[in-house]
């Protein structure tokens, strides 16, 4: 089973989802755990840090979300920049998500993630 984790979005965040060490004790426990190059950056975690872990770092963030069975992200999925495409509409279907995303808060959010 694989875990992804992309880099996050949200212009003002710092946080990774998983660093080098608890991708490590991941992969300890029988996953496979793939991480967007860069995404530790402002978390000050090289892909090199990730690499040394036995982590996949992947260049490719619709191929890191369409592979992974389980997607962890600190903030819930938002409009990526880049691709200009909602996150969620890139998780898997069937895919499972692990993040912050209060669902109270976030109705239309979960209809959406609940349709993947």
């Amino acid at each position: 089973m694989k875990i992804g984790i992309p880099k996050e979005v949200h212009a003002a965040e710092c946080r990774v989802a998983a660093t080098p060490e608890t991708a490590e004790q991941l992969i300890k426990l029988g996953y496979t755990v793939a991480v967007e190059a860069g995404a530790g950056d402002k978390a000050h975690f090289s892909d090199e840090a990730y690499r040394e872990a036995g982590v996949e770092i992947y260049d490719d963030v619709k191929a890191l979300w369409a592979e992974s069975d389980i997607v962890m992200k600190v903030r819930g999925p938002e409009i990526h920049p880049a691709l200009e495409i909602h996150e969620a509409e890139l998780l898997r279907e069937g895919g499972h998500l692990i993040s912050f995303i209060w669902p109270a808060q976030n109705e239309s959010l979960m209809q959406r993630l609940q349709a993947r």
